[in-house]
């Protein structure tokens, strides 16, 4: 099981990348996302629901966008 410290370190390195190779992602985005995986890391399942849930309202408020 990761450490809080370990999260914020992963965070980091996925901000860095995400500001460099795809800013048109929100950073709350990869933190949400980050967040439910390290939080259901008891119930593969739920995690990957929860964060196809987040990616799918990302998703969607793109395409009301354009």
């Amino acid at each position: 099981m990761k450490t809080n410290v370990e999260v914020e370190e992963l965070i980091s390195v996925l901000e860095k990348l995400r500001a460099e190779q795809h800013p048109e992602i929100p950073s709350k985005l990869i933190r949400d996302i980050v967040e439910v995986e390290f939080e259901r890391t008891d119930d593969r399942a739920q995690a990957r629901k929860e964060t196809k849930r987040l990616i799918d309202e990302f998703l969607k408020s793109v395409d009301e966008e354009v």
